[in-house]
């Protein structure tokens, strides 16, 4: 049950990890190509990035979660035996 929760979580938080990814890759591209080096510039964009994962991903994590937590309540029984 464990090594299913660390795959739960893996798959979890693998879509805002690509997402902040792909724009941290984005905005470091743009910053170097205009030879600017503002940390504070790459901040917004990678948190959009992140919101706007959660908004199309959530209820898919959410499901995902929702379902592991109903089989471990199912399996409570067996596991504490």
């Amino acid at each position: 049950m464990a090594q299913r929760a660390l795959v739960l979580a893996f798959y979890v938080v693998l879509p805002m990890l690509g997402a902040v990814a792909a724009a941290g890759v984005a905005i470091a591209a743009v910053q170097s190509a205009l030879k600017q080096s503002d940390p504070t510039v790459a901040v917004a964009p990678r948190i959009l990035a992140a919101g706007g994962a959660l908004l199309i991903f959530g209820g898919w994590m959410m499901a995902m979660v929702g379902g592991f937590c109903r089989e471990l309540w199912a399996h409570l029984p067996e596991m504490v035996r």
